[in-house]
């Protein structure tokens, strides 16, 4: 049975009431709106809805479909479309699980939609966005849209990832009045850099000091570093064969030795990969970033590590991400000692004095303790070998005294680590 008049005005009357709140949430300002990206309804239909629309499933349902229903009034079909597809469905479900399923669902979404700026070589998008970071996004969300409705994109071809690839990086590269006359890209990385560099505490500020006016400068054309990590992928090539206990051949630890000696000081030299804990930190670096592929016993390049051989760009990216380390607390004492070194060549134990105050302001163990000495030199020393692997650390003696200094490739390698740092993409405020 269909329903009745009263019923018909009661429906129409409680989905004007939705309306109205649909658009007093959505354009309050009175915007048209035709001005609603389809970016901006999904951010709506996957996050805000869910998240804020304090009802139940269905409630939330309605509210998409009227959503719908004014965005179809308006010639909106992709954003309309948006609202009754079911990927919205789903992530409100996922919702009404659980925040985590809801997150889940919410990513996984974000991510398929093709009107999401995909991360590319010259900006990965952080999770936490300055303002121009935050407009170049919106900016670029309308302009993929703009694209897939004009036939420019489209989606359901395999060319598609590609070739939206390619129009990102073209715009964000391209001078916009709305970034005044610069790139995109130079506005979102001179605010992450402004940011990074007014970060806490005052003592981290004072040591990035030396370091800052080389960072506002034009980054230019990469130095050819880390040749140890070239020299190891060159010997690695096609492939060699792993000892039994998957160590590297006992020739190419002679060859790493003989153009290397002062790995190895001692003795007459290294027998195994396990004598000489360099190369093999340099092999474990190969491995954690997928520069090379073992099948059985042999180790051969990746495609990744086929390309890093002749592109030292990307090679020295890697190198420098190597060095920074992982955790924060590594990659705090890295900054801190990039900084020093920077300035000036230290002694080891100064090095260690300088940069502790910093770490400890800003760092404690699980447990609450505080931060030791004991732990910046411990940070440090990871650090310091990492450097000399790379060959980006020069130091005149081995001992507590000795001089450390940053080597002809260690001074472009280190200002590209800091790049890394200043202009990353900000996870956390």
């Amino acid at each position: 049975m269909g329903r009745s008049a009263a019923e018909v005005t009661v429906a129409l009357t409680a989905d004007k009431a939705m309306a109205q709140r649909l658009l007093g949430r959505l354009v309050p300002d009175g915007d048209p709106l035709v001005a609603l990206s389809a970016a901006e309804v999904e951010r709506f239909c996957w996050y805000e809805l869910p998240r804020t629309w304090h009802a139940d499933t269905s409630e939330q349902q309605r509210a998409a479909a009227v959503l719908a229903d004014l965005l179809t009034g308006v010639g909106r079909v992709r954003a309309a479309a948006v609202c009754t597809s079911a990927t919205t469905a789903q992530v409100l479900a996922a919702w009404q699980r659980s925040e985590a399923a809801g997150f889940a669902a919410y990513r996984k979404a974000a991510a398929a939609s093709p009107t999401t700026p995909p991360d590319v070589p010259e900006l990965s998008w952080g999770q936490v966005m300055g303002i121009q970071e935050a407009l170049a996004r919106t900016n670029l969300e309308r302009r993929l849209e703009q694209a897939l409705d004009e036939g420019e994109l489209n989606p359901d071809v395999r060319a598609f990832p590609a070739a939206r690839r390619r129009l990102v990086q073209h715009w964000l590269t391209t001078a916009q009045s709305a970034f005044e006359g610069r790139t995109p890209l130079e506005a979102v990385r001179r605010e992450r850099r402004e940011s990074w560099a007014e970060a806490p505490p005052a003592e981290r500020r004072a040591l990035l000091a030396a370091v800052l006016p080389a960072l506002e400068e034009s980054a230019a054309a990469p130095v050819d570093t880390a040749e140890p990590l070239r020299w190891l992928l060159e010997q690695i090539g096609d492939g060699v064969t792993l000892t039994q206990a998957g160590y590297l051949p006992r020739e190419l630890v002679a060859a790493a030795f003989a153009r290397y000696p002062h790995w190895y000081p001692i003795g007459k030299g290294p027998r195994s990969e396990a004598d000489l804990f360099q190369l093999a930190h340099l092999h474990e670096l190969a491995r954690t970033h997928r520069l090379v592929t073992k099948r059985h016993r042999t180790l051969k390049l990746s495609p990744v590590g086929r390309t890093q051989l002749t592109d030292h760009q990307l090679r020295q990216h890697t190198a420098a991400l190597a060095w920074l380390g992982t955790t924060a607390a590594e990659r705090q004492v890295a900054e801190s000692a990039l900084c020093v070194l920077w300035a000036e060549p230290r002694l080891r134990e100064d090095l260690r004095d300088v940069v502790h105050p910093v770490l400890a302001l800003g760092f404690t163990h699980g447990d609450g303790t505080a931060m030791e000495a004991k732990d910046t030199e411990r940070l440090l020393w990871r650090f310091w070998h990492t450097g000399r692997e790379l060959g980006y650390l020069d130091e005149r003696e081995r001992s507590i005294d000795a001089l450390i200094s940053l080597s002809a490739t260690g001074r472009p390698a280190a200002l590209a680590a800091l790049r890394l740092l200043a202009e990353g993409p900000r996870d956390h405020i």
